[in-house]
């Protein structure tokens, strides 16, 4: 008789299915172990199986897999719930059952497989016939062929066959207390195994997959972290399978469930979807701290027309006081190009271009998180590495936003760099002068050293922040500052190793007909790229020309980005403790 091979990875799936004959049928079982219908699944196979007997080449040939174990191959067969049944020959699938009604599984096998040689003795069992006990027979006059349980009816005197059950109505009231208040935690509110960075099933990952690709925000809780929780919610929400999602706190089932939502209404989630910014809804959050945005960005505002004008002094190593002979020339030095400022054109000029850098930090972040989502919505089917999602997503989406914002870039640079003597009267005029005198190309002058600076400064920080954060973790040091520190280490070496590029990208911003009325009166043209920028700057002013205006480009960048990375320790500390396993669990 045929019997069940059970298959445990996936070379060994792909190996046996093609070795097969072309004739051959493959009922191929998806089952798991927690799962109690799959294992009456398993018995209706084994008993078909040993009703066909083995024969070379086979005709027929029994396959079982854990779904959970193997996710690419239940994914592949589009599997939502066990225990599930795959017909296929030659590769090409016939037919599928869903379930373990034994009368389905066997029509199906035998539709396509023809019945077995041995479905008498050996076919699916018949149901069972039970005949009750004569009424007419009284206690004491039964045979002990007739005497079964059915008739017994234990007396006063007997022994007691288990203890008394202890009252545990306390406990499970408590418990459904805390099931109600879990389900509705969040609007949206998922149960599944494992965590949405690292799901540990195949259905919890496409599940969160699909609440990604539909901007669903929700909250999640992994069930393998509290196996009171995990059990407990089969019997509240008498639905035995993870993962289990609520609206509301009304459930809606799993993943095959949802999917037929979907299939049925393709707007079942949009009142959950993440709403556009300042439109409100769950994305008020959002919304509520532009305002607090453009105040820190107006905070910093001086350091940026600092920076700016640190970057466009010109030091020519032939002469260098020649740049200091001009009429326009500004004061060399931090503090000196500070006073200047003040003197020549008040406090108020230290917020110059500051209207053009508020609208764009405001487009830039919009533009970013909107790119970003759908960047890895589109490519999460490819099961990428986590890391290596982020970070496509986030050079794609880094690169859009700047593209997309880069006038509001040179306007914010032109305006900085403008001194008593106006260039442009306001920014409307800005956008109109230069429309009308350099055309649609003036707006993206210095663009690709501007996209050039994202994907390196990713990279070149991120690598930074974990080289100094290991070492800095074994010092005792204040408030877990190790963290802060590494940010502001990781900071200073990328921001250090873009600058060029940045100082390259004010330098082609400012060309144009006006280049000659910025303060100092000396920027040079330069020639188209910028490759043959970088080198003409070196050329006149050294590899130190290249720097300009650093030091005060790292007082600006630095201490946000340790806030940013102390933050991001701390919260993904308290995740983890979350979602930290119960040492108990079974």
């Amino acid at each position: 008789m045929s019997t069940i091979t059970d298959i445990t990875d996936e070379s060994t799936f792909h190996s046996h299915v093609s070795s097969l004959p072309s004739t051959a049928l493959a009922v191929v079982s998806f089952h798991a172990p927690w799962a109690a219908p799959c294992k009456q699944m398993r018995l209706i196979l084994e008993t078909l199986a040993s009703s066909y007997p083995p024969q070379s080449p086979p005709v027929i040939s029994f396959l079982s897999l854990d779904a959970e174990a193997l996710p690419e191959i239940s994914e592949s067969y589009d599997v939502t719930a066990v225990p599930f049944l795959v017909l296929q020959r030659d590769e090409k699938v016939l037919e599928s059952v869903s379930g373990s009604e034994a009368s389905k599984v066997r029509d199906a096998v035998e539709r396509h497989a023809g019945k077995g040689g041995n479905t008498g003795k050996l076919g699916l069992p018949p149901a069972l016939e039970t005949s009750p006990v004569g009424g007419g027979e009284e206690k004491g006059q039964q045979t002990e062929k007739t005497k079964n349980l059915s008739s017994y009816a234990p007396e006063s005197g007997d022994a007691a066959t288990a203890p008394e059950m202890s009252s545990t109505q306390g406990q499970k009231e408590e418990l459904d207390q805390r099931l109600g208040e879990l389900v509705k935690a969040a609007p949206v509110m998922l149960f599944m195994k494992g965590t949405p960075s690292t799901p540990q099933c195949g259905f919890s990952r496409q599940l969160v997959g699909l609440l990604r690709e539909k901007g669903v925000r929700y909250g999640f809780f992994n069930i393998l972290a509290d196996e009171e929780v995990r059990q407990g919610l089969k019997a509240w929400s008498d639905w035995p399978t993870f993962p289990q999602l609520y609206l509301k706190g009304e459930l809606v089932g799993g993943l095959d469930i949802v999917k037929e939502e979907l299939d049925s209404n393709p707007g079942f989630f949009s009142d959950y979807q993440a709403a556009p910014k300042g439109q409100g809804g769950m994305s008020a959050p959002e919304a509520q701290t532009e305002p607090i945005s453009l105040v820190s960005r107006s905070c910093i505002a001086p350091l940026d027309v600092l920076k700016i004008r640190l970057q466009l002094q010109i030091h020519s190593l032939s002469d260098p006081l020649s740049s200091r002979d001009s009429a326009r020339a500004a004061r060399y030095g931090i503090g000196n190009t500070f006073k200047s400022i003040l003197l020549d054109e008040g406090i108020t000029a230290l917020w110059k271009g500051n209207v053009a850098a508020s609208f764009l930090y405001i487009n830039y972040g919009a533009v970013q998180f909107s790119v970003y989502r759908a960047v890895s919505t589109t490519i999460h089917p490819l099961n990428m590495q986590n890391e290596a999602e982020a970070f496509i997503s986030g050079a794609v989406a880094g690169a859009s936003a700047t593209t997309f914002t880069y006038p509001l870039d040179l306007l914010r640079t032109r305006f900085a760099a403008q001194g008593p003597d106006k260039v442009y009267a306001s920014l409307r005029g800005g956008i109109r002068d230069i429309w009308l005198e350099e055309g649609p190309k003036g707006f993206f002058q210095g663009l690709g050293a501007g996209v050039g600076q994202v994907v390196p400064y990713m990279g070149l920080f991120f690598s930074a922040y974990e080289a100094f954060r290991t070492p800095l973790a074994t010092l005792s040091l204040p408030f877990g500052s190790g963290d802060a520190t590494a940010g502001v280490l990781a900071s200073v070496l990328a921001k250090t190793g873009v600058f060029p590029l940045d100082l390259i990208r004010k330098r082609l911003q400012v060309q144009g007909p006006a280049r000659a009325r910025y303060v100092g009166g000396t920027i040079p043209v330069y020639g188209e790229g910028v490759w043959r920028t970088g080198k003409s700057i070196v050329a006149r002013e050294g590899w130190r020309g290249l720097y300009g205006g650093l030091s005060v480009g790292l007082v600006k960048s630095a201490p946000a980005s340790a806030i940013t990375m102390w933050t991001y320790e701390r919260v993904l500390k308290i995740l983890k403790e979350m979602e930290k396993p119960n040492e108990k669990m079974t």
